[in-house]
């Protein structure tokens, strides 16, 4: 995400040999708890790490 902040989930789950679904809960874990953001439109936005 660092690296490439327009990475989808299906890039991230096939990157890490996990499943979509499994990357959607993580993202949204992640995005509660304050350390990553998704900026601008769902299918073209980008992902910013805050902490």
């Amino acid at each position: 995400m660092e690296n490439n902040p327009q990475v989808t989930r299906k890039e991230l789950a096939k990157k890490l040999d996990r499943t979509e679904d499994s990357i959607r809960y993580y993202l949204r874990k992640m995005t509660k708890q304050g350390i990553i953001k998704h900026e601008g439109p769902t299918k073209s936005g980008k992902w910013v790490i805050i902490k």
